[in-house]
């Protein structure tokens, strides 16, 4: 049983399922993030790092179709 996480994307509250990459929950929140590496039907593997992306207390860039989303 999934649970909704709420995120905030460029100001803009989104709530998706858990589990959801922060590509996707970016995607329905219609903020386009560019990646290279990345194709729905296949596993997403991170090396391009095109689509990094700030998360707010993270230390490092995170790769947005990789990286789940969590709340806040």
């Amino acid at each position: 049983m999934p649970t909704d996480v709420t995120l905030t994307i460029d100001g803009q509250a989104v709530t998706v399922p858990a589990g959801t990459t922060i590509l996707k929950a970016a995607q329905q929140a219609g903020t386009s993030i560019p990646t290279i590496c990345y194709h729905d039907h296949c596993t997403a593997n991170a090396l391009c790092r095109l689509c990094v992306v700030e998360v707010e207390g993270a230390r490092v860039l995170s790769p947005a179709c990789a990286a789940q989303v969590s709340e806040g």
